[in-house]
């Protein structure tokens, strides 16, 4: 499935509705991760090591890697998604370049990155084998693979509350705050999270890409997921 449409129609107030939903949690999720791969990566300094950020979108983390010194290469499929990263990271034009590409056939020049890394994205990919065998394959050996995703809660009380929540007032939400266009679209986020595999057969498919010492961390009773491997 092609989700670059779905993508390119809700770019204008994807930022917006993204901290609106997770009532502001996804800054600190994203900082988690961030934090991870700083840490994976010591004692190298951030400055000294290159980064790529898959399904970049409005460049949330990749902005977040650059204020930590990294050099960045943010792919995404949407052009308008890119559009607005590219007016988001003007500050940040030393250390981040943007590219139209797709996780799945990653640019050849790729190469020798010390972390690759996902927030948010990797649910909507149609190959999720593909796109991990591209990851490790632009690592350099000892590279970071740092994965953010959207899981469903497995917690008594969280998850009945979630459910409601994420199935039925998000939608309505978007819709109200579109003026009922992005409905659809919703709806489709909603089926991604639901379909995407349970965390360790995830777990197992970054391992079948070769990756080694994989292992996960669940976020705010399992909502999200810190995924981490090493190649």
């Amino acid at each position: 499935m092609n989700t670059a449409p779905i993508f390119d129609n809700i770019s204008g107030q994807y930022n917006f509705l993204n901290h609106l939903f997770s009532m502001g949690i996804d800054i600190l999720w994203r900082k988690s991760g961030v934090k991870h791969v700083v840490n994976s990566l010591t004692p190298k300094h951030p400055k000294e090591c290159r980064v790529l950020d898959v399904a970049c979108g409005t460049a949330d983390l990749t902005i977040a890697l650059a204020k930590k010194g990294f050099k960045v290469v943010g792919i995404d499929i949407s052009e308008k998604m890119l559009a607005i990263a590219e007016k988001r990271c003007k500050k940040y034009s030393s250390q981040i370049s943007l590219f139209l590409g797709d996780a799945s056939s990653l640019n050849s020049e790729l190469s020798d990155l010390n972390a690759v890394t996902v927030a948010y994205g990797l649910r909507n990919f149609d190959d999720r084998a593909k796109a991990l065998r591209e990851f490790y394959r632009v690592l350099q050996n000892g590279g970071v693979l740092m994965i953010l995703e959207f899981s469903q809660p497995t917690n008594k009380i969280i998850k009945p509350l979630y459910n409601l929540y994420f199935k039925k007032i998000m939608p309505l939400l978007a819709s109200l705050f579109s003026r009922g266009k992005l409905y659809g679209e919703f709806k489709y986020f909603v089926r991604s999270v639901e379909v995407f595999p349970k965390t360790e057969d995830f777990c197992n498919e970054i391992k079948a890409a070769g990756f080694k010492q994989v292992n996960y961390k669940k976020q705010t009773g399992g909502i999200s997921v810190l995924y981490m491997a090493r190649k």
